[in-house]
């Protein structure tokens, strides 16, 4: 390192520190991972030290340090470090620099270590994601930056002042509740310290979720462990399960439980696995980490980052529990936004306490380092204010690629802002694929000079390898030639929150698939795993063609494709893989989709293409429905050919037509997926009776077989005999399907039948 440049990097250090604010530095090398070592070395890591660059670049990890690749850098981000440093020989994520930013502490310095000004790509293909970055760098308020090789400075700007008025601690707050003074001590910050205050009230009162809410650094993870071991410490927790998706991401929730145990002075045990804390246990209680997919329900759930598990996941684990503790972060490295902090207090059982922590626990407020982070990287962008409802207008439509995006920063954070409303998470790294060249195009209404509506489109070329191209993938499962096919996908489209319901997104879809047409594409679709846009899509015209076996590992749903074809290609691939999905969801609803909502696989039906009927009724089959539709057993007897004939009923359009509404989700749900009766207002079980008897066909259609897809049926010419008034139930019941000559094809619409019981 140049001794110009290592005597103002010790003296800015030294105001930076003097300051309490966080600092910036920027040093060009040809060998980066010697000047992050040399950094390192001058500055020393008393205060901590992090150092995440690749093995390639930095062989050995420095002393004091503790050091992570750079695809490894989330197990670093519930540390807290005076040094934190990056070294790279190209890419810079933006993910990555705004995750370890957070555990910068105060008085601390931000180090990027990278190659020549002149001959650095931050981004992944020469895009506008390097000129973006230069232009912030130029606009941070405390910044170092220069070339460690030839000694030049190209900015140094110290921090103006102290931070004044800032410690941590509880600050003297006086709690309301019966929290412990060694518990409250813990606490870092007076908004924590007021957190565990209301959790206090929480366990006295009949609330059954807890709602912790902030941007990133507020201290979330360890209030919650907090929490829990005041709950443990009141004889409230039993089992508690803590859910996220690796076991470090519980490091500071963890911490907090065992440091608030001992403030309470309630003994435990600590088991690890792997060097990562995984369960803390008592004499009466158990607090264990579970993964998502193996969450279960707990007296007590715990949910360190809801964004994490997924609204879905969220929903049915904290509806079968006890009580929830939830935290979710509105802005930064994970940050969900404003839209999912919404949706997690809708979606958490009633009553809710809602909490929000807004001073940071590191470092004090106003922040230089944090501003610009959160600027540069967007993670508090909001969409800006469009016009009234009433002077909307006419709306202006309008293309853009990457390099318009890098040189309008305000368009940027608008678009931004719109974009991350149509996704509950959207991280930093989205950054990349808007600025960068990679078959990514942004679409774009306006009202009154104001942003309105977009969509981020990606074309999939025909025969193209790579990555990303996720229609291809899912329509080579199930349909011959999608290889071929030059498809256009919707990877997200947004509407302004308060101008949602006036047909924007349908005519910025319909702009889109004009301008796809143009391209000679064959088709336009979308895959998504928020349920509850589905009936965005089947409106505009799309079809599903996919269902994903599996959950989406970050909403907790499963994924759903739709497709439009613009060609007789598309059409022919479409079709084929639609009817794939109808024969799927018919045959596999009882298990791989029995999860899903019976309205959603009946919004799906009422779209998909005909298909024939895979299964037939065999003989005995086919008597025990008849008896069932008149009456002579209860739906339990007869549960095998009710499903075959709900299968085969289904597979025509004309099925679906006749159980249209609510008769149509109770026979996908009592039928299909084989879930239990609901209570009905007057204490009996709402039972598949009325969507049986309105199925085309019934003992008709199990009579004509062939048409029908039925075997084991009467021969033609033959009929069931009807049932005059009700008949018991045994050897009468069955004699009244006993057959005799009469003409063939009497629907089950037409044939009287007795009342059932009611359990069926």
């Amino acid at each position: 390192m140049d001794a110009r440049v290592r005597g103002a990097l010790e003296g800015f250090a030294e105001a930076v520190r003097g300051s309490g604010y966080r600092g910036l530095v920027v040093l060009h090398s040809r060998s980066p991972g010697g000047v992050a070592a040399e950094v390192v070395e001058l500055l020393g890591a008393s205060g901590g030290c992090v150092v995440v660059a690749p093995r390639r670049l930095v062989p050995s990890c420095p002393g004091g340090c503790r050091c992570f690749s750079p695809g490894g850098f989330r197990r670093a981000l519930g540390l807290g470090a005076g040094l934190v440093v990056v070294a790279t020989d190209g890419l810079l994520r933006p993910s990555l620099v705004a995750g370890v930013s957070g555990i910068v502490s105060a008085g601390g310095l931000l180090v990027v270590a990278a190659p020549p000004l002149e001959e650095w790509d931050p981004g992944v293909g020469g895009g506008g994601y390097r000129g973006y970055l230069l232009s912030r760098l130029r606009a941070a308020r405390v910044l170092f930056w220069a070339d460690a090789d030839s000694g030049r400075v190209y900015a140094h700007r110290s921090p103006r002042g102290r931070a004044g008025g800032w410690a941590r601690g509880p600050g003297g707050y006086r709690p309301r509740g019966p929290v412990p003074r060694g518990l409250l001590e813990l606490a870092a910050t007076p908004g924590q310290a007021r957190a565990l205050d209301e959790f206090s009230l929480f366990l006295g009162s009949r609330a059954r979720s807890f709602l912790v809410t902030g941007d990133r650094g507020r201290g979330k993870s360890f209030l919650l462990g907090l929490a829990v071991a005041l709950a443990v410490r009141r004889g409230a927790v039993g089992e508690a399960a803590a859910v996220a998706p690796e076991p470090w991401a519980l490091e500071s929730f963890f911490r907090g439980l065992v440091e608030g145990l001992g403030a309470l002075g309630v003994g435990y045990r600590v088991r690890r696995r792997g060097g990562d804390v995984v369960a803390v246990t008592g004499p009466w209680f158990r607090v264990a980490y579970y993964p998502p997919g193996e969450a279960r329900a707990a007296g007590m759930l715990v949910v360190d980052e809801a964004a994490a598990v997924g609204a879905a996941r969220l929903r049915r684990l904290s509806w079968r529990s006890g009580r929830t503790l939830t935290a979710t972060t509105v802005h930064g490295y994970e940050g969900s936004g404003m839209v999912f902090a919404h949706m997690v207090g809708e979606i958490l059982p009633r009553p809710l306490v809602r909490v929000e922590l807004a001073e940071p626990v590191r470092y004090p407020p106003g922040d230089p380092l944090e501003e610009w982070v959160y600027e540069t990287f967007l993670l508090r962008a909001e969409p800006g204010e469009p016009p009234p409802p009433e002077r909307l207008g006419g709306v202006a439509y309008e293309r853009l690629d990457a390099g318009r995006l890098s040189r309008d920063p305000g368009l940027l954070r608008k678009a931004y802002g719109l974009l991350a409303l149509a996704h509950y998470r959207t991280e930093p790294d989205y950054l990349l694929v808007l600025l960068e060249p990679g078959g990514h195009t942004l679409h774009m209404l306006r009202a009154g000079g104001s942003l309105v509506a977009v969509a981020d489109t990606a074309t999939e070329e025909p025969g193209a390898g790579g990555g990303g191209r996720l229609l291809h993938s899912l329509l080579r499962l199930h349909a011959e030639g999608a290889a071929e096919a030059r498809a256009v996908r919707v990877v997200r489209i947004a509407v302004h929150p308060s101008l949602q319901r006036r047909g924007l997104g349908s005519t910025l879809l319909r702009r889109v698939e004009e301008w796809a047409r143009g391209l000679g594409a064959d088709l336009v679709g979308a895959v998504f795993a928020r349920h509850d846009v589905l009936g965005f899509w089947l409106r505009a015209g799309y079809t599903p063609f996919y269902v994903s076996p599996r959950y989406n590992r970050f909403t907790g749903e499963k994924n759903i494709a739709v497709a439009k074809p613009l060609t007789g290609l598309g059409e022919r691939l479409v079709l084929e893989a639609a009817g794939e999905l109808r024969l799927k969801l018919l045959l596999s609803s009882h298990s791989v989709y029995r999860d899903l909502a019976a309205e959603k696989i009946a919004a799906m039906l009422e779209r998909l293409p005909r298909v024939e009927p895979p299964v037939s009724l065999a003989r005995g089959q086919a008597r025990r429905l008849c008896l069932y539709l008149r009456g002579a057993l209860e739906a339990e007897q007869a549960m095998d050919a009710l499903y075959l004939a709900a299968v085969i009923a289904l597979s025509r359009p004309r099925g679906v037509e006749r159980l249209r509404g609510s008769l149509l989700v109770l026979a996908v749900a009592r039928l299909l997926q084989g879930k239990p009766p609901r209570r009905g207002r007057g204490g009996g079980r709402a039972g598949p009776g009325g969507a049986a008897r309105r199925a085309p066909g019934g003992c008709g259609a199990a009579r004509r077989g062939g048409r029908a897809g039925l075997r084991g049926h009467p021969a033609p010419g033959r009929r069931w005999k009807r049932v005059e008034g009700r008949r018991p139930l045994g050897a009468r019941g069955a004699s009244a399907c006993s057959s005799s000559p009469a003409a063939p094809g009497t629907p089950v619409s037409t044939l009287p039948a007795a009342p059932r019981p009611a359990s069926s």
